[in-house]
């Protein structure tokens, strides 16, 4: 027994507890070999070996104590709680005790929790940073900021570059933002090169009959919002974002885009939050109206903490687009190739085709999809990956289809404070019809056209790379490269798109 004591101090449990394995039992074996399987982690053996004890003598030093911890940590809180409450007589000079009990307090009553934590601080710096930091989220929960960011403050200042730190500095950085003010503001302007506004596909017999697709723009967002409800479990609030473009040639494609939001927050546990959110947006292109759009989306936020951060989202949208497509297109005979019904027409469709009809893009849809981020070991980077589902029913039979998502993002903080966020992106989207456009090289003056007889089918890649740095905390300057390719087996749809900007942004807060 004396030789396992000195084992177990030493650190050494593993071996303690092989010595111990022919000791005759007794409660202080049953005790010591409780605590060498709760540091081991072993917590059903510790419960076990607590139990062996109590039974031997129900009123064993702290064996209650101990009971509660090793409860706790398999999430028998139940138990746990029981257990602590029978030690509450005996164990108030113990900091575990005290450590114990405010995490069990932490959801329930924060501002006891954060009393039990400092308490056990008080008793034993063994406790640290464990107990400043659940100290902070209790007072946090308690709404008391001040105590809660000296104990966040305190966790950074015991364990420097440790994963309690890191946590704690994030959990400072969320308080301090929610502290900062009911408001905040960015303006964002810059130019941008875009290789194919009109998006020109390669199926064109002619491109210098369509005129020149390229060209330079500027563009600006401007974003605000206002919380006007902060309470324990509850947030919302309202923002506005304002889009617009100006092309230096091509004014046609001019844009304009604000879309309001209003949105409501409840946290559901310290590191789960529910967010609802809808959004109204109207679109204008060369100061015509152009799409009017409705979007509710609900989005659950995890925190893992050291394993990264997940999402898991939903949304719900109804597009209604305010512009006439070019409407009928004569039929011809049901003979591709043959000459149209009149002499004098351009070109003719199969018959029954009713473009018009089938082009009408109004419809609604919805989305379901989640991503998880997690930390990596360098160049402080966070890697982003997700996954999504897409479907989208059009009035029209043209524009019908589902869709399959995947992204892979990545974000990180370089020398010299720059900011690199990277983004591939690959989306099947199989349509539910054929298309009524035909192939280009297939309209001949006065003839009837084929269609192609398969469903439409698409393959979009995406990539982006962005690179930003602030040059104080408001104003930051960015350069960003994207280039898109849709690869459809309509040729109309088939076609890719390269765009290179420069940017500006300023940020106001309260």
């Amino acid at each position: 027994m004396t030789r396992a004591t000195a084992q177990a101090r030493a650190g050494r449990c593993a071996e303690a507890l092989d010595t111990l394995s022919g000791a005759q039992a007794s409660v202080a074996v049953s005790m010591l070999r409780g605590q060498c399987h709760f540091e081991l982690k072993q917590y059903g053996a510790a419960v076990d070996a607590f139990d062996a004890a109590k039974a031997a003598d129900p009123s064993a030093p702290h064996v209650d104590m101990r009971l509660g911890m090793a409860h706790f940590q398999l999430g028998d809180l139940g138990r746990a709680e029981q257990a602590l409450g029978a030690a509450a007589a005996t164990s108030q000079d113990r900091a575990e005790y005290h450590l114990y009990s405010g995490l069990l307090q932490l959801q329930r009553q924060p501002g006891d929790a954060a009393r039990s934590l400092d308490r056990a601080r008080s008793l034993s710096p063994a406790v640290e940073p464990t107990a400043s930091y659940y100290a902070g989220l209790a007072y946090a929960g308690a709404e008391e900021n001040e105590s809660a960011i000296a104990a966040l403050d305190r966790v950074i200042e015991l364990a420097p570059g440790s994963v309690w730190a890191a946590e704690a500095a994030k959990a400072k950085e969320r308080l301090e933002a929610t502290e900062a003010g009911s408001w905040w503001a960015w303006a964002r302007a810059g130019i941008e090169y875009d290789d194919n506004v009109t998006l020109r596909t390669h199926g064109s017999i002619r491109p210098e009959d369509f005129g020149s697709s390229h060209d330079a723009r500027a563009v600006w967002t401007v974003h605000g919002g206002y919380e006007f409800l902060r309470e324990r479990d509850w947030s919302a609030g309202v923002s506005l974002t304002y889009f617009g473009s100006a092309h230096f040639d091509l004014e046609d494609f001019n844009q304009q885009y604000p879309v309001l939001s209003l949105w409501v927050d409840r946290r559901l546990a310290e590191t789960s939050t529910l967010r609802v959110r809808y959004d109204a947006g109207h679109a204008w292109i060369d100061g015509e109206p152009f799409l009017n759009s409705h979007t509710v989306t609900p989005t659950l936020f995890h925190d893992w903490g050291a394993s990264g951060r997940s999402r898991l989202f939903g949304s719900l949208y109804k597009y209604n687009y305010l512009f006439d497509d070019d409407g009928e297109i004569p039929d011809g005979r049901g003979e591709p190739g043959s000459a149209c019904l009149k002499s004098t027409t351009l070109f003719c469709s199969p018959p029954g085709v009713q473009e018009g009809q089938d082009r009408n893009r109004d419809g609604w849809g919805f989305s379901l999809g989640g991503q998880h981020t997690i930390p990596l070991g360098f160049l402080e980077t966070e890697l982003t990956g997700g996954l999504l589902y897409h479907r989208y029913s059009s009035r029209g039979s043209e524009y019908s289809y589902q869709a399959y998502e995947a992204r892979i993002e990545t974000a990180s903080l370089l020398p010299w404070e720059l900011h690199l966020r990277t983004r591939v992106s690959y989306t099947l989207r199989p349509y539910r019809n054929n298309s009524s456009f035909p192939d280009p090289r297939d309209i001949v003056f006065n003839r009837e056209y084929p269609l192609q007889n398969e469903n439409r089918r698409d393959d979009q890649w995406y990539g982006a790379i962005e690179l930003e740095k602030y040059l104080t905390d408001e104003l930051s300057v960015e350069i960003a490269w994207r280039y898109l390719k849709n690869h459809s087996n309509v040729v109309l749809f088939d076609y890719d798109r390269e765009t290179t900007g420069i940017y500006v942004t300023y940020r106001f807060e309260e």
